[in-house]
């Protein structure tokens, strides 16, 4: 946090540049190229071109990072009001338009304190739709958080121009507590609450193995097919024909062997885990958690899975899922689910769903409809 003259207080989270890594790495990937050319023999040779080629090559992307001008991510308070930059001015709010501010202190240390602001009169919300509504009216500041030693700055500055309000506790959620009372306005079709006992893991990624067994056995009659073209056929130009067509079968169906084994590997398989304590969507570099008593609605369009908060506090109670909120207030898991995945997941939603989560079936298209 940078505190430049005139009382104007910088939040930055701008990127730097990494030149010192740069450097390291080109003087590591000369060493490399040093030993290559000083080599007498063929093994360190190759060894130091090798190396030396990867590390130069990674320095050199460094370099060409540094040079560039990173991209501004900062929250802004001077005597006009207060801003969000990423990049250009996303959005700015006048000290006279707020009636009061807050520095929410979240559970979870690495996503540091939230900035809340409340609107001092009516419209607000029309001429700030970059801001996050959360419950009683006021507006989150999503997207930074500040860690302890810059919280009381902004805490301080805050209270100079409007008065900062008493300090909240966000409690942190669990994905395991009992089930919420059943809501109002729940369908008549909805199931009764499970026991916390059952699940159902779904393959996001996951591929549908019947077609792919079609799929090998056409592609294997196909090339027995020219291969017997190619080989007791006449040697003119349709010999030539066949074996390209057959070069492509071939490359096709190893290259959908390869995806397909490849959607199951660890590194890219990703699962959506459902049960009665709520939903998990889990990757190898990413994990959510999300308990149903957190989730009023869930609808699946274009077999993209979101949900819509039960509580208008919810941004303010799980920051870390702000990357997932569309414009409309909802929140999308990271991925679309495959067709196998789709047909899965509404075939066991019903069993895990509690009674007062709504849910909305995909509307089938018909023929025809305008």
């Amino acid at each position: 946090m940078t505190e430049p003259a005139g009382g104007r207080i910088v939040v930055s989270r701008t990127a730097g540049r990494p030149w010192i890594l740069a450097v390291v790495l080109l003087v590591v990937a000369s060493g490399f190229l040093w030993m290559a050319l000083a080599a007498t023999q063929e093994s360190p040779r190759v060894a130091g071109w090798v190396f030396g080629g990867g590390f130069g090559l990674l320095g050199l992307n460094l370099v060409r990072r540094s040079v560039r001008r990173p991209v501004r991510d900062e929250l802004v308070l001077d005597p006009a009001g207060i801003s969000r930059v990423i990049g250009g001015v996303v959005w700015t709010v006048r000290w006279d338009e707020l009636r009061a501010a807050s520095v929410v202190e979240s559970p979870r240390k690495s996503e540091g304190h939230q900035v809340v602001l409340s609107p001092a009169r009516d419209g607000f919300e029309s001429r700030h739709r970059s801001l996050v509504r959360i419950g009683g009216g006021d507006f989150l500041v999503a997207g930074i958080g500040l860690d302890d030693r810059e919280a009381p700055r902004v805490r301080e500055v805050l209270a100079r121009h409007i008065g900062a309000t008493v300090d909240r506790v966000v409690e942190a959620p669990v994905l395991a507590r009992p089930p919420s009372p059943v809501r109002d306005a729940v369908p008549s079709w909805m199931p009764p609450p499970l026991e916390a006992t059952g699940s159902v893991t779904i393959h996001v990624n996951a591929w549908n193995r019947a077609l792919l067994r079609w799929g090998r056995l056409f592609a294997l009659m196909v090339e027995l097919g020219l291969g017997a073209a190619i080989e007791f056929g006449p040697r003119n130009g349709i010999r030539t024909a066949c074996l390209v067509v057959f070069a492509v079968v071939f490359a096709g169906a190893t290259w959908l062997e390869i995806a397909e084994r490849q959607s199951r590997s660890r590194k890219f398989r990703v699962t959506l885990e459902l049960s009665a304590a709520g939903i998990r969507w889990v990757s190898r570099y990413r994990r959510i958690e999300v308990a149903w008593p957190e989730i009023a609605e869930l609808r699946t369009p274009a077999r993209l899975v979101e949900f819509r908060p039960a509580s208008d506090g919810f941004p303010l109670d799980r920051p870390d899922l702000h990357p997932l909120r569309q414009a409309d207030g909802w929140y999308r898991f990271p991925r679309a689910l495959s067709a196998t995945a789709a047909r899965e997941f509404d075939e066991h939603i019903r069993e895990v769903l509690p009674g007062g989560v709504a849910w909305a079936p995909p509307t089938p298209i018909t023929r025809g409809a305008t």
